[in-house]
């Protein structure tokens, strides 16, 4: 293992700052139920810029570079469930198949080895602390009924968010509302926007739903996007948990469902 003295010390001490400030920025995601899809990316680029000196490799110095912006700057996070027991589990087993593999590498005297046991455990923790660190909700208690105030939305002022907390999802019979906000939102109704309808979102089994939590879906029904003109759209209005301002997600398209040859004919634009 004599080539690992190819690595200085200011070179080592710049790939263990730049793996603290991404196991940081991980754990800032994991307490706002996010986890980066394209996160391997960065135990990747980090052993090979160990790598690349160490057998004397250029080509390794660029494509750890690439995968270490690409993990930090276009992380692609996404919204991810709550961690069970067994998932907890499994990533302290992870992590200890990590540390085991780097004890394999030490005692076979194995460069290699080392280099990719070092990543492995970089991509274990990661996973141990965004399991550790979602965070833990306690179960709301039944809010108490309030019939008028759902209604009173409709005509209260509502202002466009900065950053849309849901996201639309066409299908032929409904429309699906994925709740991206990372909290809870209260929904008070929507409408087409061909039409001056006060509808209820409802759940996979038709229920009446009046509140999405973080990551689930809502659907809106009876609608179909199919059946109106060349102008389509949907209109909901929501609140955010611990807040009483009015929200209104509002999404408008062409329809490209028109019959072909039709002037109105367009491609579908979301908001």
């Amino acid at each position: 293992m004599n080539t690992l003295h190819q690595l200085t010390p200011l070179y080592t001490a710049v790939l263990v700052g730049a793996a603290l400030m991404w196991l940081w920025q991980l754990a800032q995601s994991a307490r706002r139920s996010l986890w980066p899809r394209l996160g391997w990316l960065m135990p990747l680029g980090l052993g090979a810029l160990l790598a690349a000196p160490v057998f004397d490799v250029p080509a390794l110095f660029g494509a750890g570079a690439g995968f270490v912006l690409i993990a930090a700057y276009w992380p692609v996070l996404r919204l991810r469930s709550a961690p069970g027991r067994r998932g907890l589990g499994l990533a302290w087993l992870g992590l200890g198949l990590a540390l085991v593999l780097a004890m394999l590498a030490v005692q076979f005297q194995s460069v290699g080895g080392l280099l990719l046991a070092a990543s492995a455990v970089l991509y274990g923790l990661a996973v141990l602390l965004s399991a550790v660190l979602y965070p833990r909700r306690s179960p709301l208690p039944p809010a108490s009924p309030r019939p008028a105030q759902p209604f009173l939305r409709r005509w209260q002022g509502a202002q466009l968010p900065a950053v849309a907390d849901l996201e639309l999802t066409l299908d032929v019979h409904a429309a699906r509302l994925l709740n991206t906000s990372g909290q809870t939102l209260h929904l008070a109704g929507w409408s087409p926007a061909s039409g001056n309808a006060w509808l209820r979102t409802r759940s996979a089994d038709g229920q009446p739903l009046a509140i999405l939590n973080a990551g689930e879906t809502a659907y809106l029904t009876p609608w179909s996007p199919m059946a109106g003109g060349p102008g389509e759209g949907v209109r909901v209005w929501y609140a955010r948990e611990g807040e009483d301002a009015t929200y209104l997600f509002r999404a408008d398209w062409a329809n490209s469902w028109v019959p072909g040859g039709a002037p109105e004919a367009g491609e579908r634009t979301l908001n």
